[in-house]
């Protein structure tokens, strides 16, 4: 049975044209990662005097630990609630936009805050809050394999670019890529290497991601993917999916609009049943991960979602046969 999820091995997209290279018209920065852009921002607000921001929720604690390591007073929202910060961060869920997202950023925007859109999980989409963002953040090394995120201002930047890299992280996440590709294609090598390489290349990054540029490879391979293929894989398996368990399963989104190109598809559920389905999916090589742990270390407002989501797999690298063996397996452990 083969592997569905986990990290991306090298080489696992096709190359193409990029139709999402640019999400607006906004002057554009490369950095490394989502953190380093988040970074970034806070370093762009601080030279305007703003050291403080408003975060949703149910958010990733890595979204936190910039504002926090760039000195900002940090509070959290639920349920598109205008705060007193003087910054509020925005973003829709997994791919699949939402109107009420794109009007409360406009709302955001009319009251006088500098509104930060998160883009990540919606980079291959045409959201309309991009249009009331000051900022715009998008990671891709959840999408495919690629070491890069990109920063847009409205007005420009203001401080001065990022000139060095993270060559070392880079290259032991590339390390465990190739490895993983030989151990997929081949059979050779061991599992657990090309894992802890991973897991060492991953907590090299949330310990030093601040002021490094992406580097020109990892730039080159965003560039050149192609966008198109990626959102009809996605959008195909993401349907299989909400098709095949509609009515057996909480999903949190039943259906895709036009624009939509899911990330993931996420499944909510008891905490003990979670665990249960998880468990069992990973004996059968279904790695599905769950957005997201709490972070004791930082700030946060804990939601029924950090204890209950779970993000089902559907992207580019897999076929409607692997779709359908993430179904049976699933309905095994819950009909």
């Amino acid at each position: 049975m083969r592997e569905i999820g986990s990290e991306f091995m090298m080489d696992s997209f096709k190359r193409g044209k990029n139709e999402y290279c640019y999400l607006t018209d906004y002057p554009k920065r490369y950095v490394l990662s989502g953190r380093t852009g988040l970074y970034l921002i806070a370093q762009e607000l601080q030279v305007e005097g703003i050291d403080s921001v408003s975060l949703p929720a149910y958010c990733c604690g890595s979204m936190v630990a910039p504002f926090i390591e760039a000195g900002f007073s940090v509070s959290f929202y639920e349920r598109y609630e205008i705060t007193n910060s003087k910054a509020i961060l925005i973003m829709d869920y997994f791919g699949f936009l939402k109107e009420e997202t794109a009007l409360f950023a406009g709302q955001c925007r009319e009251a006088g805050l500098r509104v930060i859109v998160d883009a990540t999980q919606t980079a291959f989409s045409r959201s309309r809050s991009y249009d009331s963002a000051d900022y715009i953040v998008v990671s891709y090394r959840k999408w495919l394999d690629c070491l890069c995120a990109a920063v847009y201002s409205q007005n420009g930047f203001i401080t001065q670019e990022y000139t060095k890299e993270n060559t070392v992280y880079v290259d032991i996440w590339r390390n465990a890529a190739k490895k993983k590709k030989a151990y997929l294609e081949t059979g050779n090598g061991d599992k657990q290497e090309f894992l802890d390489l991973y897991g060492k290349a991953n907590y090299m990054l949330g310990e030093d991601y601040i002021g490094f540029k992406a580097s020109d490879s990892e730039i080159e391979r965003f560039e050149n993917a192609d966008s198109q293929y990626i959102r009809e894989h996605r959008r195909s398996n993401a349907t299989q999916l909400i098709d095949g368990l509609h009515g057996k399963l909480n999903l949190l989104f039943k259906s895709l609009s036009d624009e939509d190109c899911p990330l993931h598809v996420p499944v909510v559920l008891k905490q003990e049943w979670r665990t249960e389905l998880r468990k069992s999916l990973i004996k059968n090589s279904i790695y599905c991960p769950c957005h997201w742990p709490v972070d004791e270390k930082y700030p946060h407002q804990k939601t029924r979602f950090h204890d209950e989501e779970m993000s089902l797999i559907c992207d580019q690298r897999y076929t409607e046969d692997d779709m359908k063996n993430e179904i049976e397996e699933i309905l095994k452990v819950i009909s």
